[in-house]
C-alpha cells in the first residue's frame, strides 16, 4: 500500500519532484458544535497566563520546590449545546498542585535567571478502581512507551519536558523518562521509562527567554499534549528588567502570553482525534497518522477568543502548541481585512533579538515562539473596532491546501475598547515611535558561536513507509564522502538504532539539514541553543533502504547531492537564539551550535505526529 504523497529525489540532478497530492482532511467537529462555536467567534475573552492567578505556586511561600500534580478534570472552554444552549463540558488532563486545581492551559513558571528550582511530576491519571485510561485512541503497532508491556490504554505514560531548557539528561523529560501513576500506592510510580526521574532541576542560568514545557512520552506525545498537557515558562533577567524600567518593553498587565492550538471536538464536547484511515486496508485500527489539523483554533485554551485591550503597545509572547499546523500570522483591522498591519518581532525562541524588525506577517512552525510588540494606539486612532489575528498558511506547509474560510483562517481578535491607563511605566512606553533600537543593553549583542573549527554533519529529512503501508517520516545522516554513496551507518534511522550523533562536550558543530520530503518539517534540538545560518537549494539521488525486522519498511539513503542556488542568510527575524527551525522541502538548513552539557538529548521535527512516528533520533554529548 504507498502512503497517500512520497518523498521523491530522483536522477541525480534531477531535483525535487513536486509530488503534491490532495492534502489530508481535517479533523471534523461535530457540524452542530462546529457552526454554534463559529457563532460565537471573538465573543468569550482570552485569559493572561501572567496573570497572577495563572502562575504556578512552590509547596512553600517563597520556596523553590513545586510539586505538579496530574489530573483529570472536566472544564467549559466554551463550546454550548446549539439546541439549548448550555455549556457542553470538555475532559482535559492538566498540571495542578496541592493547591492549585489543574488548568488548560498549564500555569506558568515566572522565574529569575540563576534562580535554581526543582519540580517534580507526579501521574495522578487514576481513580478508586485504577489507573485510568488513555481517553483518545491508542496506537499501539508504533514504537511507544507501553508501561508493563500490557500493550493497552491503561496506565497512561506521561513526562514533562521543559522545551529550550538547557538542563542535564535526568532534567530534560526526554521521551525515555515516562512514569505511570502510583496505583499500589509504594511511593513509586508502578511503571517507569529507563532514564526515569523523580525530581527535576532547573538552573534557570539562561538569558530571559519563552520557554513551555510539554508532555514528551515515548509514541504518545501527541495524544498527551492534545489532552492538555503543554503551558509557558519564562526566565526574567537584569537586560529585560532595564528595559521595562526605561518604558521600553510593556510588562503584565500589557505582557500576553498567547499559545495557539487547534482542536476538533464531537457533539458531546469530547477532544475528537481522528485514529481511521478508509484509504488504507493495511492500516491497523486506531491507527496512527501522518498529521493532524483541527477546525477549532484555540487561543490559551479559548476558541475563537477576543481580548480587549488599551490604545498602546501590548508585549505578545506567542507559541505555536499545535500537533502539525504552521500558522502564518498578520493582523488586520476588521474593517479593512486586506490591509496588514505593522508589528514588531523583538525576540525568537530564547530571547531579544538585537533590534526589533517590522513585520505584517509571522509564520510560526509548532514548537516555535516570537516575542512580539503590537501598537494598538494607531488602530484606535485610525480603524476603531476590532483586530483580527488572521492566518494564511497552507496545510501541510507549505504547499497543501489553504485555511478554511471562516475558520481555520482566523485565530483571535484583540477589541481596542478599554480606556488607557497606567499601570507601573510611563506615558512614553505607549507608542511604537519610542520602540528601542538596542534590545540588549546590558547583555550585547546575540553571540554567534565560531564556525572555525566546528565539524560539519550532513542529516538528512525523509519520508518512507512502515510494515502496515503507512507514511513514516524519519531522520538520517548523509555521507559526507564524495557522492555520497550509500553504505552502513548511513540513511535512515529508527529512533531505537544505534545513536550516530556523538558530539564531543563543548564542541561546536554545524548541521546540515537535508529535507528531501514535499514539505517543511520544524526540527527541534534538545538541550542546545542555536543560530540558524542559512539556507539553499539542493537536489540528489534516492536510493531504498530496507528498515525494521525483515526489512519490511522503506527508508533511504540521500545520494549524488548537488547544493546550488543561492544561499539565503537567516532571515531578519531569525537572528536571535533558537531552538526549532523550519526546514524548508528541497533545501539544506544549515544550523550552528554548541553542547555544553554532557549526557543524552534528542533532536526531532516538532510536527508531533511525526516525532510519535520515527522522526526522532537520539544524540549523546561526551
Amino acid at each position: 500500500m504507498k502512503p497517500n504523497r512520497r518523498t521523491l529525489l530522483k536522477g541525480g540532478a534531477a531535483g525535487l519532484l513536486s509530488a503534491l497530492i490532495a492534502p489530508p482532511g481535517l479533523a471534523q467537529t461535530a457540524s452542530s458544535v462546529l457552526g454554534a462555536s463559529k457563532g460565537r467567534q471573538f465573543s468569550q475573552l482570552m485569559p493572561n497566563p501572567l496573570d497572577p492567578a495563572n502562575l504556578f505556586a512552590p509547596d512553600m511561600f517563597g520556596g523553590t520546590t513545586y510539586t505538579l500534580k496530574i489530573r483529570e478534570f472536566s472544564a467549559n472552554l466554551g463550546l454550548v449545546n446549539p439546541a439549548t444552549g448550555a455549556p457542553l463540558p470538555t475532559t482535559l488532563w492538566g498540571y495542578g498542585t496541592a493547591n492549585q486545581a489543574p488548568t488548560y492551559p498549564g500555569r506558568t513558571f515566572n522565574v529569575r535567571q540563576n534562580k535554581a528550582i526543582t519540580v517534580r511530576y507526579q501521574n495522578e491519571l487514576l481513580n478508586a478502581a485504577g489507573p485510568l485510561p488513555h481517553r483518545l485512541p491508542v496506537d499501539t503497532t508504533i514504537d511507544w512507551a507501553n508501561p508493563g508491556n500490557l500493550g493497552g490504554r491503561a496506565p497512561v505514560p506521561l513526562v514533562a519536558h521543559r522545551h529550550g531548557g538547557d538542563q542535564g539528561t535526568l532534567s530534560d523529560g526526554l521521551p525515555d523518562a515516562w512514569s505511570t501513576p502510583d496505583a499500589n500506592r509504594d511511593g513509586m510510580p508502578d511503571y517507569r521509562g529507563r532514564i526515569y526521574s523523580a525530581a527535576y532541576t532547573f538552573d534557570n542560568s539562561q538569558e530571559a527567554g519563552h520557554l513551555w514545557y510539554h508532555d514528551h512520552a515515548l509514541g504518545v506525545t501527541r495524544l498527551n499534549v492534545y489532552m492538555g498537557l503543554a503551558g509557558n515558562y519564562f526566565i526574567r533577567d537584569s537586560n529585560e528588567d532595564v528595559l521595562v524600567r526605561y518604558g521600553h518593553l510593556p510588562a503584565y498587565p500589557y505582557e500576553v502570553p498567547v499559545c495557539i492550538q487547534d482542536r476538533s471536538f464531537t457533539s458531546t464536547g469530547a477532544l475528537n482525534y481522528p485514529a481511521t484511515d478508509p484509504a488504507n486496508p493495511s492500516a491497523p485500527t486506531p491507527t496512527h497518522l501522518p498529521e493532524f489539523f483541527g477546525d477549532i483554533i484555540v487561543a490559551n485554551g479559548v476558541p475563537w477568543p477576543r481580548m480587549d485591550v488599551e490604545p498602546r503597545v501590548y508585549r505578545l509572547r506567542l507559541l505555536n502548541g499545535s500537533d502539525s499546523r504552521v500558522y502564518t500570522l498578520s493582523l488586520a483591522a476588521e474593517k479593512f481585512p486586506n490591509t496588514p498591519l505593522t508589528f514588531w518581532q523583538i525576540g525568537t525562541d530564547l530571547g531579544l533579538m538585537n533590534a526589533p524588525v517590522a513585520l505584517t506577517a509571522l509564520t510560526l512552525a509548532p514548537g516555535e515562539r516570537a516575542d512580539v510588540l503590537v501598537d494598538f494606539s494607531r488602530i484606535a486612532w485610525w480603524y476603531h473596532g476590532k483586530v483580527i489575528v488572521r492566518n494564511s498558511a497552507n496545510t501541510p506547509f507549505p504547499n497543501g491546501a489553504p485555511p478554511v474560510a471562516g475558520l481555520t483562517d482566523r485565530v483571535m481578535a484583540f477589541s481596542v475598547t478599554k480606556p488607557l491607563g497606567y499601570y507601573g511605566f510611563s506615558f512614553s512606553a505607549l507608542s511604537a515611535l519610542c520602540l528601542p533600537g538596542n534590545l540588549r543593553p546590558v547583555l550585547g549583542p546575540v553571540p554567534m558561536p565560531s564556525a572555525a573549527n566546528a565539524k560539519v554533519r550532513k542529516l538528512m529529512l525523509f519520508e518512507g513507509t512502515d510494515a502496515y503501508g503507512r507514511l513514516q517520516t524519519m531522520l538520517g545522516t548523509v555521507n559526507p564522502a564524495p557522492g555520497n554513496p550509500a553504505g552502513p551507518g548511513f540513511g535512515t534511522f529508527l529512533y531505537t538504532d544505534p545513536v550516530t550523533e556523538n558530539i564531543k562536550v563543548g564542541s561546536t558543530e554545524i548541521w546540515e539539514i537535508h529535507n528531501t520530503t514535499v514539505d517543511a518539517h520544524p526540527i527541534h534540538l534538545h538541550l542546545a541553543n542555536f543560530r540558524v545560518l542559512d539556507r539553499q537549494p539542493f537536489t540528489g539521488t534516492l536510493v531504498p533502504k530496507p528498515m525494521g525486522p525483515g526489512g519490511i519498511a522503506s527508508g533511504g539513503y540521500l545520494t549524488q547531492v548537488n547544493v546550488g542556488g543561492t544561499r539565503r542568510p537567516a532571515l531578519a527575524n531569525e537572528q536571535g537564539r533558537k531552538d526549532t527551525v523550519l526546514a524548508y522541502p528541497g533545501e539544506v538548513t544549515r544550523i550552528i551550535a554548541t553542547f555544553n552539557r554532557p549526557g543524552e538529548y534528542v533532536w526531532h521535527c516538532h510536527i508531533l505526529s511525526h516525532e510519535d512516528h520515527e522522526m526522532m533520533r537520539r544524540f549523546v554529548v561526551a
